[in-house]
């Protein structure tokens, strides 16, 4: 995992990510393992909470790094940077600066693309 956040209890839901030190804004923060499943395919909710648009008839749980466990919010203050097809890799970057002990968040509800940076 990458050494500028942490896992830790969330005040948001469950588990969050956390800076453990001053973030600069556009400076990558992890990169995350994807798995391709198809979008029709019915998950058990625990793997839900884990999945991201990927292609038109894919979507791709996150299974590594920090990634699963980023918290949503209307005004991250992270995103998706880019996404590597063929390795199946996600990168999320500072969207803004980010304090030290601050809980890392992005956008994944409704016009999730929109919030990507590809």
């Amino acid at each position: 995992m990458s050494n500028l956040v942490n896992i830790k209890q969330s005040h948001l839901h469950g588990k969050g990510v956390f800076a453990t030190q001053n973030i600069a804004k556009g400076k990558e923060i992890v990169k995350s393992h994807m798995v391709p499943i198809h979008v029709n395919a019915n998950l058990p909710e625990a793997l839900a909470t884990l999945q991201f648009p990927w292609t038109d008839e894919y979507d791709a749980i996150c299974l590594s790094d920090a990634g699963s466990f980023f918290n949503h919010n209307s005004q991250p203050n992270a995103q998706i940077i880019g996404r590597d097809f063929t390795n199946q890799i996600q990168t999320f970057a500072a969207k803004t600066a980010i304090a030290k002990g601050d809980e890392i968040t992005i956008y994944y509800n409704d016009a999730f693309d929109k919030f990507i940076n590809d």
